[in-house]
């Protein structure tokens, strides 16, 4: 990658560097931030003044992540918070599960650790969550926002989110280089976006935390429902079977899911 200096915006420190080795996007510009409020909302500020796809911001630290349903996302220095711009051609979830799949690559490929994926768009490590995933429209493009725990440490993390989440590297040792995992990591999601790897649906699949386990659907924070999740099909939809074996197909993002203990 070229790289130059830009001036500080938001009250932090930006560079540009921009690739060419991406069939189908050329070129992909990131732009790095210190810090930002949240790197969705700066992109997607960018795309409505016309930025082009292949536009990718990412910060080390955010003050105003968000994640899925609205929820905060917690987000100190440490992690990697990043989002690309894509055209929006794809439907929205299995947009979410194919970036599912290039994180999941990513790690393995960088950091050596294995990695499974929660339905429908968490990245799941040593049974704990250590990324997630927020798509939102940029009228006919798409942002996809990436929040990855990577050095990140567990205490910096509200009491409440270290019970169900984990860092790739803890203790900060031995952890790659962020940019060598960055670029890695938008390589992938935009090699899968254009259709350089036909196996990411079969790969998401076999990736599945859930098929197989009970779980519980829930809804506006309540139980509507429980069963079995017995499978994922290649529209990214879960089906789930009660013990009455009425089955249910979930495909929003407006549900959650818990796997029962």
């Amino acid at each position: 990658m070229t790289k130059t200096s830009l001036p500080r915006i938001l009250s932090a420190t930006m560079e540009t560097k921009t690739r060419h080795d991406i069939p189908g996007f050329d070129p992909v510009t990131l732009y790095e931030y210190d810090c930002t409020d949240s790197t969705n909302r700066v992109l997607l500020d960018m795309a409505r003044e016309g930025c082009p796809c292949g536009t990718v911001v990412w910060a080390h630290s955010q003050e105003l992540g968000r994640g899925r349903l609205g929820r905060s996302f917690s987000s100190p220095e440490g992690g990697i918070y990043i989002s690309m711009l894509l055209p929006l051609e794809k439907d929205g979830i299995c947009l979410t599960a194919m970036t599912g799949v290039a994180v999941k690559r990513t790690i393995s490929e960088v950091c050596n650790r294995n990695c499974g994926i929660k339905w429908v768009n968490d990245i799941v490590y040593n049974g704990k969550k250590v990324s997630g995933i927020l798509a939102q429209a940029a009228g006919d493009r798409v942002v996809i926002g990436i929040g990855i725990n990577y050095t990140t440490d567990m205490d910096e993390l509200p009491s409440d989110v270290r019970e169900i989440a984990t860092s790739l590297y803890p203790d900060c040792k031995s952890a790659p280089p962020m940019d060598v995992f960055v670029d890695r990591l938008v390589y992938n999601v935009y090699s899968l976006y254009h259709g350089r790897d036909e196996n990411w649906l079969e790969d998401y699949k076999s990736s599945s935390t859930i098929v197989g386990n009970k779980v519980k659907i829930m809804q506006a924070g309540k139980v509507t429902g429980e069963g079995t999740a017995v499978s994922i099909d290649d529209s990214c939809f879960l089906h789930v079977v009660d013990g009455d074996g009425n089955e249910t197909v979930l495909s929003t993002g407006e549900v959650s899911i818990r796997i029962q203990r």
